[in-house]
This record gives C-alpha cells, sequence and structure tokens, in this order.
C-alpha cells in the first residue's frame, strides 16, 4: 500500500534535513580550528581553597594558579597539550605569634589530556607535582632567636581540571570561554576541597618569526695618541663594527585588531665584533680576554617581550652589553711602550629594533638606522 506524501510531510522532511544540516554545519565550523592543524593555546586562571581538620584546630590553604597549554588535535577526536602553570599559597591557621608560614611560590609543567564530544572539548589536567616554595618563621626564646627555615608543598594541578569524565567542557572554537567550578568535597584524612573555581579560554594561536641583520659602529672611543707618530694629527683612529643576527620567535592570541601578544623567544643570537683599524704595521691590537665576558649564548634562550596594537606588533628585545675591551700596543720601537686600551660597546642596537612597529603581515620586512653608525633590517614570517 503506498503512502500519500501529503504537503505537510514535505515540510517536516525538509525541515529536519536542513537542521541536520546545519547541525553538521556547526560542528564541523567548531572543529575546523583543529582540523586545520593550526595550533590552539588553552588559558586558564583558577582560584580555590582546601581545609585540613587536625587535632590543633582547622586551618586552610587559598590557592590563586594560571597558566597555558597548547593543544595539538590527534587521531579519533583526541587531544593533547603541554605548557606551564605557575601557582601560589597562601596559609590559614590560627596565628599564635610562635610560627608562621610565608606564601609559597611555584612553577612548573603542565599536560593536558582531552577528546571531543559533539562542538565541545572535555579535558582533565594529569597528576602532577608542581613544588611551591617559602619559608616557615619561628619565633624561639633566647637564646635562639627567630629561626626561617625553607618550606615546600606540592601543587597538583589535576584539581584544577580534574580527569573524572574528564571534568571540564569548553566549545571546541576560536575565542571560546567557560567556567568550571566545585565543592565541597571531602577527601580522606580530613581534607576537603571548600570551593574552586577556573576560567577557561581557548584561542587560535598565530606564530610568527622575526629575522634581525644589522650593525652598529662604535666611534665614541678616543684614537690612538702618541707625539711620535709620524703623521700631522699625531693620532690613529679605531672603532669596532657590531655585526649582529637575531632570530626570534613570538605566538599572538585571538584573531584581527582583538589579537593579543602571548609569549616570546630569542631562537638565536650571533654577534660579530669586528675591529676597524688601519694601521696594523704601527699598533697590535689585542683582546683582554676575562672571565665575566659577554657570550652570544647568553641571550638565546632569553624572553622576548612584545604588545600588540592594532595591526601591528612592538617587540621587546632583552637587554644585552656587548662590551670588548682591547689593548693597543706599539709596534715600532720609536713609538716608545705605551699601551692604549679603548673599550667599545653596542649601545643602541637593542634599544632601537624594540622601538620599531612592525606590520603583521607575512613577508613583511622593516628597514631602518641612524646616520651611518646603526643600521637593520627586520624581516616577519607567519609560520602558523
Amino acid at each position: 500500500m503506498k503512502r500519500k506524501f501529503s504537503p505537510s510531510r514535505a515540510r517536516y522532511i525538509v525541515s529536519y534535513v536542513v537542521f541536520v544540516f546545519f547541525g553538521f554545519l556547526s560542528t564541523l565550523t567548531s572543529w575546523a580550528l583543529a582540523q586545520s592543524g593550526q595550533r590552539m593555546v588553552l588559558t586558564f586562571r583558577t582560584q580555590g581553597a582546601t581545609k585540613v581538620i587536625s587535632p590543633y584546630g582547622p586551618a586552610g590553604v587559598s590557592v590563586k594558579a594560571e597558566g597555558y597549554a597548547y593543544l595539538i588535535p590527534g587521531s579519533q577526536g583526541k587531544f593533547t597539550g603541554t605548557g606551564d602553570i605557575y601557582v601560589t599559597m597562601d596559609f590559614d591557621y590560627k596565628k599564635t605569634g610562635t610560627f608562621s608560614i610565608s606564601q609559597l611560590k611555584g612553577e612548573g609543567p603542565l599536560e593536558v589530556v582531552g577528546e571531543t564530544e559533539g562542538k565541545y572539548l572535555r579535558f582533565y589536567f594529569k597528576h602532577q607535582n608542581i613544588p611551591c616554595k617559602g619559608e616557615i618563621v619561628v619565633n624561639a626564646p633566647a637564646p635562639m632567636g627567630t629561626v626561617k627555615e625553607p618550606y615546600e608543598d606540592n601543587f597538583d594541578p589535576h584539581v584544577v581540571a580534574p580527569g573524572e569524565n574528564p571534568g571540564a567542557k569548553i566549545e571546541l572554537k576560536d575565542g571560546a570561554t567557560s567556567t568550571f567550578s566545585y565543592g565541597p568535597k571531602s577527601f580522606g584524612g580530613g581534607v576537603q576541597i571548600m570551593s574552586w573555581r577556573t576560567d577557561f579560554t581557548l584561542d587560535g594561536a598565530e606564530l610568527w618569526r622575526v629575522a634581525i641583520e644589522g650593525e652598529e659602529i662604535d666611534t665614541t672611543q678616543s684614537p690612538i695618541r702618541n707625539k711620535k707618530l709620524q703623521n700631522k694629527s699625531k693620532e690613529l683612529p679605531i672603532a669596532m663594527q657590531y655585526e649582529w643576527k637575531l632570530i626570534g620567535e613570538f605566538a599572538l592570541i585571538g584573531k584581527g585588531s582583538a589579537r593579543q601578544y602571548y609569549e616570546g623567544q630569542v631562537f638565536s643570537a650571533n654577534i660579530n665584533p669586528v675591529i676597524l683599524f688601519d694601521h696594523w704595521d704601527l699598533y697590535r691590537v689585542e683582546k683582554m680576554e676575562r672571565s665575566d665576558d659577554w657570550d652570544q649564548e647568553d641571550l638565546a634562550g632569553q624572553p622576548l617581550g612584545g604588545k600588540v596594537s592594532g595591526s601591528t606588533v612592538q617587540l621587546k628585545w632583552p637587554e644585552f652589553d656587548a662590551l670588548e675591551r682591547y689593548v693597543c700596543i706599539p709596534k715600532k720601537s720609536y713609538l716608545g711602550k705605551v699601551p692604549h686600551r679603548p673599550n667599545f660597546e653596542s649601545r643602541e642596537f637593542i634599544g632601537y629594533i624594540s622601538r620599531e612597529k612592525l606590520p603583521l603581515v607575512d613577508g613583511q620586512v622593516v628597514t631602518g638606522g641612524q646616520s651611518d653608525w646603526l643600521k637593520y633590517k627586520i624581516t616577519l614570517t607567519k609560520l602558523d
């Protein structure tokens, strides 16, 4: 028997198809960030309080923490992530004046495990011991007096996003926010979590590389002066040319004009000092080695600060003192034996490149400098 195909049934089928299609499209949109392989960053701020019941009375700990984790999509809707967490712990206890515990501070690695659930990401933080350090101050009678001892306690980031089910959830899209809270909750040994709240944000992360080539010439040092020189001025000019090559990498979160600077690091540094001197037949120039001499490896790995304004970024490069000490020794007997001791320095290069506001355009090249003694070229490359 054939069923009559009524207009109302037709409208129902069309509505159902539209609903399923746009539902699928919504899920697909949420997945777009993950499936494209673009790196995401999960940031969080958390605040909680615990209470311990002991024979000596109740005591509590207030905890504040913040951090981030870069999330990487895997197969079958799984996610993993690594990052860092920064923790402060304050103790609440009966004050007797006999002893006190300072605020504890700690930081350490963070691991995230997650899986998709429709258009959401459910996740938890793995168990980890984050050492938080401070000190205990004991006010004892004389002759001992006040004694300070180091004190350390561990924080487990698992309480921020527990692993049951797993415990935290956020929509899988750029710019999503969510709040996860729970409490009170009791554990063994008289430990209670009174309250816990965490605010999460999920952002797409843009990764950029900045490459800098340039030079700075230090002509501020006095020339070699010797009355026995056979030229009219009785002086020999000497200078230093510092050749700079820097590479940094940094991450932004957010989109368009709402992007924010997240973090950065100096990836590599190469600084080559070259003596500018035209009278090697008259003077021998030697570098004075010292135990506190700078090393370009001291600059590599340093944090690279920054600030985004509209569609530009201004990078704050770490301060670095490339001081060079030299001695110039006469080679001709008629010039005597009195040496000349110039100290050269690249003082302005870092400051100048830190002032530039760089357009956030892949392949952008910015040049600058000052007169004929300082010049640089900055190239931006978008990595992800």
